[in-house]
């Protein structure tokens, strides 16, 4: 059941960034996605394997939902929110960055509700934390590499 309702939800999201209006070229979404991949992937690895602060399921259906989330949620919900706010003044920021942070701790709480987590020495406040950091640095990126397009042409500031 658990996998269903993951990849049940990991449709929903790619549908909607499909949906979504698109403020940035495909390039840009392309090496964000994969940005946010490579980050998240490093950083949930060093959280959970060489930490052990978050624990995750060794069973194969619940692992699957755990790479799912990983993998694909995570990265999906950081580029609908680069995405979203792009261009946009600081207050639709901070309540897109907001709402993002709420959701990505509503799927983590999803993910210890099915035990496809435990925290071990690890508290909904440092998700908090690190959520926010994603978030901040998903902005930085997407800036920084917005101006490097603009260099070389492809893109008007």
């Amino acid at each position: 059941m658990e996998l269903v309702i993951y990849l049940i939800l990991t449709w929903f999201i790619a549908t909607y960034f499909y949906f979504q209006k698109k403020r940035l070229l495909f390039i840009e979404k392309l090496m964000l996605f994969l940005f946010f991949l490579f980050i998240n992937k490093c950083v949930l690895t060093m959280i959970s394997m060489n930490f052990s602060l978050i624990l995750y399921s060794k069973e194969p259906h619940l692992f699957l939902c755990f790479w799912l989330q990983r993998n694909i949620i995570f990265s999906l919900i950081l580029l609908i929110f680069v995405n979203g706010v792009f261009a946009k003044s600081k207050g639709v920021k901070l309540i897109g960055g907001l709402f993002t942070t709420i959701v990505i701790l509503l799927s983590e709480a999803l993910a210890i509700h099915f035990s496809i987590i435990n925290y071990h020495m690890w508290s909904f406040f440092i998700s908090f934390v690190v959520s926010a950091g994603y978030l901040l640095l998903a902005l930085g990126i997407s800036t920084f590499y917005r101006r490097l397009l603009a260099e070389e042409g492809m893109v008007n500031i």
